[in-house]
């Protein structure tokens, strides 16, 4: 497992409005290296303001890898997992999968990911927030930064032209790119430490 201290720095400045709609990069999985076991909780509530409350009454629906939880003192294990928020999703769907709902009999039951023997102490959780989590929390980790994939901020960017537009000054490293620079180099960047901040003004 890579360092991630070690990867490539990559800054964005935004203007000022367009923060906020940089959080729908979040849906697409970012990166964080944590301790092999740790309960759904304690990872949570490292980031800002996923406090025990927000996480009771605002994040509705939990999904591990793919499979929809309701007790956050599930511990991680496994290679790789993915975690995905997200607030009440609408009609019967979102009714099987919400929190201690009265139709999660009809999900798929969890499997139970125990560490193998041999396996380091840490693995790499990748984390997706969807709809208005993302909106609500991810302007805070947009801030505070986060690892991601490079191809899959390539694929984002790429798509939304709107946004690019928006993005005032790029640094990677100590070098300044403009924005196709950035998309001609991402694909080749295995991940970046990525922060993204809006100048005022």
């Amino acid at each position: 497992m890579e360092d991630q201290l070690s990867l490539p720095s990559l800054r964005l400045s935004v203007t000022h409005d367009a923060l906020p709609l940089f959080t729908t990069v979040l849906q697409s999985g970012i990166e964080i290296k944590t301790s092999r076991g740790e309960t759904l909780a304690k990872f949570l509530n490292r980031f800002p303001g996923f406090t025990a409350e927000y996480l009771a009454d605002t994040v509705q629906t939990i999904f591990l890898n793919g499979t929809a939880v309701d007790d956050l003192s599930l511990q991680m294990n496994g290679n790789n997992p993915v975690l995905a928020l997200s607030a009440a999703m609408p009609g019967l769907a979102g009714a099987i999968f919400r929190k201690n709902s009265f139709h999660s009999a009809l999900r798929t039951e969890t499997k139970s990911l125990e560490p193998k023997a041999g396996q380091n102490d840490y693995i790499v959780v990748t984390l997706k927030l969807f709809n208005s989590i993302a909106t609500e929390r991810g302007v805070d980790i947009l801030k505070t930064g986060f690892c991601m994939r490079g191809d899959l901020l390539a694929n984002f960017l790429s798509k939304r032209p709107h946004l690019v537009q928006q993005i005032l000054d790029i640094q990677l490293e100590e070098k300044k790119l403009n924005p196709e620079e950035l998309l001609g180099l991402l694909p080749d960047l295995a991940k970046v430490n990525l922060n993204i901040v809006r100048i005022d003004g």
